[in-house]
């Protein structure tokens, strides 16, 4: 799973790179030109030069100000993104390598995303389960009540929690297994729109004791 698009770094930095070069080259051709006013027009007063060398000195300073502003924010947006990227890799992380099935589906129940769990569990691998619905691997005299029970998880904010059979693709026989599901909220931003995430896990003898 990925998160959505963050602004690069490397460009703002580059933009502030831009800036102050541009404020550089600026600099020298306004201080040659003020240099030539000054050589070639001597009727003009010393202090209308020494006024107009301030204020552009002035604006420098501005300039100055904003570029340095910009490069604290560039690093900021440097150290945000690696932060972000760590983080997304531990969340990345927990959902791949957890020891339970998990899967993300859209409300109908087609796969978008899988884990190495699920892909196991099914017998598939994960490109393989990616869009296709999770009634395909439920028995077909399982299948009304698993589409009654996939209409009433989408529709409630909670936790839905039910018995699944899952027949996964080869197996010689069915796995008795038990669902929690719940929806996301509208523009999650996770999803950017409503999905279901799945825990699905085997029921084993064990689990009647």
């Amino acid at each position: 799973m990925a998160l959505g698009p963050v602004p690069g770094a490397s460009e703002f930095a580059e933009f502030v790179e831009t800036v102050r070069d541009h404020r550089d080259r600026t600099a020298q051709v306004v201080r040659i030109a003020l240099d030539r006013v000054r050589d070639r027009h001597p009727d003009v007063t010393d202090g209308g030069i020494a006024d107009a060398t301030r204020a552009f000195e002035g604006i420098l300073h501005d300039l100055d100000t904003a570029t340095e502003e910009l490069r604290v924010q560039s690093e900021a947006l440097f150290e945000a993104r690696v932060e972000l990227d760590d983080a997304s890799a531990v969340f990345r992380d927990l959902f791949e390598l957890a020891p339970c099935a998990y899967f993300v589906t859209t409300l109908e129940g087609r796969i978008a995303y899988a884990n190495e769990a699920a892909s196991q569990l099914l017998c598939r691998t994960r490109n393989a389960l990616i869009g296709k619905p999770i009634v395909c691997f439920v028995p077909p005299e399982n299948r009304s009540a698993f589409r009654t029970a996939l209409t009433r998880s989408c529709i409630t904010s909670a936790v839905s929690t039910w018995p699944l059979v899952l027949s996964p693709s080869g197996a010689s026989v069915s796995i008795p297994c038990r669902a929690r599901v719940r929806v996301t909220s509208p523009g999650s931003a996770a999803t950017h729109r409503r999905m279901l995430f799945w825990n699905i896990t085997e029921e084993t003898d064990e689990d009647l004791f």
